[in-house]
């Protein structure tokens, strides 16, 4: 989440009127707007840390994906969804092995249900 001011003029405010603290920096230190395609880029990746020391701007959408840190979330990211899916298979492989436990407490339900039909029958 981006720190935010409310600019209703200001030509990237979005429709309540707000303006990211880090365009309005990084506007007023070039002396002209960011224009559409530029990127404001927080070095530390922390959002609300928009001192001047911490931004790199402009840069395109394209020398942004080359920043190494950035690639690096991405790596992080798809590390984790891999992890996830060995976790997964592997839930799903001990589920199956305890399938047959399942069939036998279906089988012991229906079997409980069928001897209280007949002490029904029988009183």
């Amino acid at each position: 989440m981006y720190k935010q001011l409310y600019k209703p003029n200001h030509h990237r405010a979005d429709f309540t009127g707000l303006v990211s603290e880090h365009i309005l920096i990084a506007e007023a230190h070039l002396g002209r707007p960011i224009k559409k395609g530029e990127i404001v880029h927080h070095k530390d990746f922390n959002k609300l840390n928009n001192l001047l020391t911490n931004l790199l701007f402009p840069i395109s959408r394209i020398q942004h994906q080359r920043i190494p840190e950035y690639q690096a979330r991405f790596i992080i990211a798809k590390d984790l969804y891999k992890e996830f899916m060995r976790w997964w298979v592997e839930a799903q492989k001990i589920d199956l092995e305890y399938e047959p436990i399942k069939e036998i407490e279906k089988k012991l339900v229906k079997a409980q249900n069928d001897k209280e039909r007949l002490q029904k029958r029988i009183v």
